[in-house]
């Protein structure tokens, strides 16, 4: 029915409707079709928009809206092939996730083979997280389902370009059956002129056409006039899909000058798009705030340059259990079995002169330096007592964008290590027990498997071999390919890898399990992207350490946060039947220096409501200066207690339930948070008495012991983590796993089962919404003892009353030794109504005032060659 309303000359849309109207008595029974032809393929497509109307309120309807067009793999397709592949690699456990992901992303994408069909979409991700597998997937069931050209984008630096172009041949079977594919590039080769000669008989005789292109602005006005260049009947049948990796570099509009004068990048992206007929663009990125900051209006078909705002779908890819993001190292995981690894280093504040010299002096190697490579040689080591010396193992040294340091960094490494070489020659390599013993055991949690902890013996037979292996790279846009960052196949590398632009944008570094890094940035996007540490480090993950500069810490633990939220965001919105271009997706701004992008590329942003909803907060500083705020706050405190009485819960003592906002209001203005956390402190109450005031929260505090007001419970503050100002004592994380939903079983008065599926690890984590507890928020207080005793190893971690005796010996005296620190984490509520609060009208950032600035000063060379062909 719907090719003869096209034949008669119809557009997509008007014949769609036509279709949709005949089938509307038929809706009701649209599941019941669906099972009884179970994987045959659907050949019929509605108008999802009407279908809203008619069925988006019933679980038929919402069944078919998930469908779409998309019914599934095709047997013995390119998909199965890379699945069997992924099967056989390091990718066997995440097969089935990947599998599922990327059928709900493809079932997003426009149908190919239907005129004029076309979606705009995003496909979020975590940093070092498997993005490159996920769209090798999207593509290969998309070439299954007769897509026929894929572009794929891949960031704006030649080594990444290369990487993507080899991990995709590999993925996708060219190494096998390369006649099967046309290629445009290759590895050494960008999109050049010359294809463009036969643009028309390429894309007429081949059926699977594939080129990875940087964003560049020459590359891609090739792959502009390539396209033009193809005649109108073939492009009309011609489902093009672009895959564009990175896609908040470069891909959104940077100008600071008005609309009609966009970057060139951005401009040119937005003309290949005008040429594609029918198809779909999908930006992949771990840092998606550019993106969902785009100008959403889009402008009608007649328009010929569409913005690439992700108007029809976002997908967020799940975070796997293996995978080691900014929530698992900073502590904010929500697992009960959940502890935070020791893997965090402070490089001291009075090094960083001498790392990154003020008038273009050479660098020093530091004494934390020192140990961080140390520790890589130890654990390289170690990784090949295991029997993983054919597995690449990385260093990371990043201290600055500027390029000229990288090599004079190099000289100082190698220069440093010379003479150890020499001694390890001669087999004297005891100067590494001292590091071998103080960093051994500090992560060992994370031992795997079956997986004992590393012996001497075992790991002095094994430093010699990395040290006559080990080389120094340096890795940004004037280094040769010869001093450049390369892991061929057949030579496992250890290798310490200097760089800055080039190593901070999608670029895998593998093995990496020891990061040294100075660097700062203003805003969210770039410092994120920076984090090349996160990923997956099964096997060895107990030998990851970071050395961070002081104040990283607290940022990245703040964007993990802010990485949660968005998430949760988008979550929302998929489950609204509401799409990206009709509501848009909120972003927590900072309350310190961090912006959230570029001010240019949040132009399109509008003032909205500063939101509360869902935030987390746990106080980890403690001041230390006035110590009589302690003191204040334990008053405050059982004055709290006092006043909740009759909201005590029979199955729990220290849970007082139900409680209703307005009776928590002295507490939230007269309690005194350390002033980093305090502006959020009272803020998130008074946005939630104003907004919620209906809901209802649930507060724990504990019980007097005997002659103590609270029952204590012990926090240590970390080793050397202020050095340099006194003033605070840093616990580094409060709560502790399972905390998120700690008032559940008091409440319910049964045990709360999270299971181990990570899936619903990552619901419980953001959604109080679940399991009864109806959004309602939750305050918790945790009185801490003031002489909490480190449990285990003590070398990163000091007794609380040692750390108070040297720094506030007054906290420790005969009237107060007793009385505990307050610390405090609560939930602000959530909304938990099947509809988004329209009241709230377009959910978008608030936009600052500030300067831009550039984060991203490498200059980016094309000195790439062009594929022949």
């Amino acid at each position: 029915m719907l090719s003869g309303l096209l034949a008669q000359g119809k557009t997509f849309a008007d014949a769609t409707k036509e279709v949709v109207s005949s089938l509307e008595p038929f809706v009701p029974n649209v599941r019941e079709s669906i099972e009884k032809i179970s994987n045959a393929r659907i050949e019929l497509i509605f108008h999802r928009e009407k279908l809203r109307e008619t069925a988006g309120n019933t679980s038929a309807g919402r069944d078919v809206l998930a469908l779409g067009w998309y019914t599934g793999a095709r047997e013995n397709g390119v998909w199965s092939q890379l699945k069997e592949r992924m099967s056989k690699n390091g990718l066997a456990d995440a097969v089935d996730e990947i599998d599922e992901s990327t059928d709900a992303i493809v079932s997003s994408i426009a149908e190919p083979k239907v005129y004029d069909a076309k979606r705009l979409g995003l496909v979020i991700g975590n940093v070092q997280s498997g993005k490159t597998a996920n769209f090798s997937a999207v593509i290969a069931k998309a070439i299954d389902e007769k897509y026929k050209f894929v572009i794929v984008l891949s960031g704006i630096h030649n080594n990444l370009r290369k990487q993507t172009q080899e991990r995709l041949e590999r993925d996708l079977g060219m190494e096998d059956s390369g006649e099967d594919w046309f290629r445009l590039t290759d590895a050494d080769g960008d999109f050049g002129r010359s294809q463009i000669r036969n643009a028309g008989v390429v894309v007429s005789k081949h059926d699977r056409i594939i080129a990875v292109v940087k964003k560049n602005a020459s590359r891609l006005k090739n792959v502009l006039d390539f396209l033009s260049s193809v005649d109108e009947a073939t492009r009309k049948n011609t489902p093009i899909l672009i895959v564009d990796d990175e896609s908040d570099q470069a891909t959104p509009d940077s100008s600071a000058k008005p609309e009609n004068d966009p970057t060139k990048i951005n401009k040119l992206m937005r003309e290949i798009w005008a040429e594609v007929r029918n198809g779909t663009y999908v930006g992949y990125t771990a840092t998606p705030f550019a993106n969902i900051l785009m100008d959403p209006n889009t402008g009608n078909k007649s328009d010929e340059l569409l913005q690439l705002y992700p108007k029809d779908f976002i997908h967020v890819m799940t975070t796997p259990k293996a995978y080691f993001g900014a929530e698992r190292i900073f502590g904010l995981e929500s697992s009960p079995e959940a502890k935070i690894p020791d893997v965090i280093r402070a490089i001291p504040k009075d090094e960083l002169e001498l790392l990154m010299p003020r008038g273009g002096g050479d660098p020093t190697i530091t004494d934390s330096l020192e140990d961080a490579i140390r520790w890589f040689i130890v654990s390289a080591a170690i990784r090949r007592t295991r029997g993983q010396g054919k597995k690449h193992s990385t260093m990371l040294v990043h201290t600055t964008h500027r390029v000229a340091p990288h090599f004079a960094m190099r000289d100082e490494v190698e220069s440093f290590l010379a003479p150890i070489q020499r001694a390890a020659r001669e087999e004297d390599v005891d100067s590494f027990l001292d590091t071998f013993h103080n960093e051994r055991d500090r992560v060992a949690e994370l031992y795997t498997g079956d997986l004992d902890a590393p012996s001497w013996q075992s790991v002095k037979t094994e430093i010699p071999n990395v040290l006559r292996s080990i080389k120094v790279s340096v890795d940004n846009g004037y280094a040769t390919q010869a001093e450049r960052l390369s892991y061929p196949n057949d030579n496992p590398q250890t290798v310490i890898v200097i760089g800055g632009g080039t190593l901070s944008r999608g670029l895998t570094l593998e093995g990496l399990f020891v990061s040294y890094f100075t660097r700062t940035s203003s805003t969210y996007d770039t410092l994120l992207q920076m984090g090349r540490w996160f990923g997956y480090r099964i096997g060895y993950e107990d030998l990851q350490r970071v050395w961070l500069s002081p104040g990283l810490e607290d940022d990245y633990r703040f964007l993990a946060t802010v990485e949660e939220d968005v998430r949760q965001e988008i979550r929302r919105l998929a489950g609204s039947n509401l799409t990206p271009e009709q509501v848009g997706v909120r972003v927590l701004l900072h309350p310190g220096r961090l912006q959230v992008t570029t001010a240019a590329k949040m132009k399109h942003a509008t003032v909205a409501e500063v939101d509360f909803e869902g935030t987390r907060l746990q106080t980890t500083l403690f001041d230390i200066a006035n110590p009589s705020v302690h003191d204040e706050n334990v008053d405050v405190a059982i004055k709290l207690r006092d006043s909740l009485a009759a909201y005590r819960s029979d199955n729990d003592a220290t849970l007082y339930a139900d409680v209703p906002i307005e009776e928590l209001g002295d507490f939230f203005s007269t309690f005194k948070v350390h002033p980093r956390f305090g502006e959020n402190f009272k803020s998130a109450y008074r946005w939630s008495a104003e907004n919620m005031p209906e809901k209802t929260w649930n507060v724990l505090v504990p019980n007097s012991d005997g002659a103590l007001p609270f029952k204590l419970i012990e926090r240590t503050p970390i080793s050397n983590d202020n050095a340099s100002d006194t003033s605070y004592i840093n616990i580094r994380s409060l709560m502790q796993g399972g905390d998120i939903i700690r008032d559940f079983a008091g409440f319910f008065g049964k045990k709360h089962e999270l299971g181990t599926n990570a899936k619903h690890h990552e619901q419980i984590n953001v959604r109080r919404d679940r399991d009864g507890l109806d959004g309602r928020g939750l305050l918790i207080l945790y009185p801490i003892s003031r002489t909490s005793k480190v449990r285990g190893d003590a070398r990163h971690r000091r007794n609380m009353d040692e750390t108070l005796q040297d720094l506030a010996p007054s906290m420790l005296g005969d009237n107060n030794k007793n009385l505990p620190i307050l610390g405090v984490a609560y939930i602000a509520p959530l909304d938990t109504r099947d509809e988004l609060d329209i009241r709230r009208g377009t959910r978008v950032n608030v936009v600052p005032e500030f300067t831009e600035a550039n984060d991203e000063l490498d200059d980016i060379q094309d000195n790439e060659g062009s594929y022949a062909g």
